[in-house]
């Protein structure tokens, strides 16, 4: 079965090669046949013009030599269906592999295809994940500025604390650096007191 125009390619090469060899086969059948024609001519004018001392034997060697009694057309005929049937073997093996490698990236493309939808899956779940935290975070929007307000207050607060402790450390070193005399309690000078004036009787 063809499933590709490379596979018919193949056919359309492999069936050019053994019309190829068939011709080649029967060129070569003809030459031979015409080849041995010429030789058994040759053969019969060199036979003419040997001496006639030439006994017999020596007459039947050549004979044989040019004449070789082969079964010529068999041979062919078996030659010929040995390569078709080697040729239609090899043909198949091809054809086999070339269906195995399809079949093999037919799979490779499938699992390929089940891992890019996994994938596609996966990211799908991520662009709805993302999604809810976008939500979430407009949600969380305003308590956020109310914290950072928050912090920003907190801050001052720092800054006037450490305000106030700097003056209350001026204040107790001022208080440290006053006279203790100057704070004891005064006490009141004594007071002398006049006698009346005495008046004497007249």
């Amino acid at each position: 079965m063809i499933t590709s125009c490379d596979e018919l390619k193949k056919k359309i090469q492999s069936t050019n090669f053994i019309v190829s060899a068939a011709s080649d086969i029967k060129y070569k059948s003809n030459t031979y046949k015409h080849g041995s024609t010429v030789e058994n001519t040759t053969a019969a004018t060199a036979s003419t013009e040997q001496p006639k001392e030439v006994n017999e034997f020596q007459q039947k060697a050549q004979n044989d030599i040019a004449r070789p009694q082969l079964p010529v057309q068999q041979d062919l005929q078996a030659s010929t269906t040995e390569m078709f049937t080697k040729v239609s073997k090899y043909l198949s093996g091809e054809l086999a592999t070339t269906l195995a490698d399809y079949n093999l990236l037919v799979q490779m493309n499938n699992v390929t295809s089940a891992k890019y939808h996994d994938m596609t899956e996966i990211t799908k779940g991520l662009t709805l994940y993302m999604n809810d935290l976008k939500i979430q975070y407009e949600q969380f929007q305003p308590y956020i500025e109310k914290i950072n307000d928050l912090d920003k207050n907190v801050t001052d607060l720092e800054k006037t604390v450490q305000v106030i402790d700097e003056y209350t450390k001026r204040l107790e070193n001022k208080f440290k650096n006053i006279d203790k005399t100057a704070l004891l309690p005064i006490n009141p000078t004594p007071t002398t007191t006049v006698p009346p004036p005495t008046t004497t009787p007249k």
